[in-house]
Order: structure tokens, then sequence, then C-alpha cells
């Protein structure tokens, strides 16, 4: 491997960060140099924490995101599972909790979670070779938005609001009482017109 194969595939800077979070950087990153398209397995609350949700969730909160021009960070979506986890800033998961308090989502359902210090996360290579690993970037790391050695990162309260609208926009609404009446109503009045 020649390399210019090796700059295209991750920055210096991008591959330093990754490293950061592993048990023994130095050798994570001479590994990624040698191979840069092994997946890497990441500790969180190093560099960053993850949202974790329901991948179509994610999916629909990124796209609210573009709308409103928030900056977007990297997102891996999981092949076998229906989840996926957004990379935060470190810390987040203190303040998750008040953030998606602040955030409307509704009580009866499971919030999403932000995990940090003591869990780790399988991510792709930034130029993975194919798209059949266990995990894929729904959205890479940008080596063009390195600041201080770090990729940009979702901020975690404009995702916290998203994450909240997007599933309002995702689920159907609530059935109460009301709303069961009228479509039982609605429902008997068409037949009894056929009679």
């Amino acid at each position: 491997m020649e390399i210019g194969e090796m700059v295209d595939a991750e920055s210096a800077d991008l591959s330093v960060w990754f490293s950061a979070a592993t048990p023994c950087p130095a050798t994570s990153a001479g590994l990624w140099r040698t191979n840069p398209h092994l997946p890497r397995r990441l500790e969180c609350g190093v560099t960053f924490d993850i949202v974790l949700a329901d991948r179509h969730l994610i999916e629909t909160a990124y796209r609210l995101l573009a709308q409103y021009e928030q900056p977007l960070g990297p997102a891996v979506g999981f092949t076998s599972l229906r989840s996926g986890a957004v990379l935060v800033p470190y810390g987040t998961g203190e303040r998750w909790s008040s953030l998606m308090a602040a955030s409307q989502w509704p009580g009866r359902l499971p919030r999403p979670a932000c995990l940090g210090k003591g869990h780790a996360i399988l991510v792709p290579a930034p130029a993975p070779r194919s798209e059949t690993g266990v995990a894929q970037w729904l959205v890479p790391p940008d080596d063009e938005q390195v600041i201080g050695g770090a990729p940009l990162l979702t901020s975690p309260a404009p995702l916290a609001r998203c994450l909240a609208e997007a599933l309002a926009l995702c689920t159907p609404l609530e059935r109460t009482p009301l709303r069961r009446a009228v479509t039982a109503v609605k429902s008997v009045l068409p037949s009894s017109r056929r009679l």
C-alpha cells in the first residue's frame, strides 16, 4: 500500500483521535496504518460519548438537524440491529437526562440512552472497503472538519430536540378515547348508508 492511499483513507489527526479511545493508542495507530480498512473498537467517555437510539429515529433526526443547518457529526448504524449511535462530546452522559427532559420526550416511551465511560463501540474504518461489516457509517467523520485534532461531533442539545421531533413524525397519533370514539362513529356511518 502506498502512502497516498493511507492518507486518503484516514488523516493523521483522525487516526490519533480514534487511537486515543483505545487501551493502547500507539499499537492501534500502527495497526490502522498497516490496514486502514479495519474496524475500530473504541472506548466511550475518552474522546466522545454515544447516544443510542432506533436507527430510523437517528436518520430522521439527522435530516431535521440538516434542515435546521446544525452541524452533523459521525453516526453509526448497526447492520444486524435496528439501532444506531451518534458520537457526541464526552461528558454528555452526565447531562443527557436533563436534555431529554427538556426535549419533551413522551414519558411512556424509553428514551435514547447516552453511554460514556465503561462502554465501548465498534465503528467501521473511516473508509471501509465494503458495506458488509457489523457497523456502517450513517455519517462518517469528516477530515475536512477536524478541529484541534478532533472531528466535529453532533451537539447534544439540538440532537435531543431533533430526536423528540423525529419520534413525533415517525409515530402515529396517539389513540385517545375521543379519537377511538370518532373512528368508531366514522366506521359505522358509511356502513349504515349502504342499507
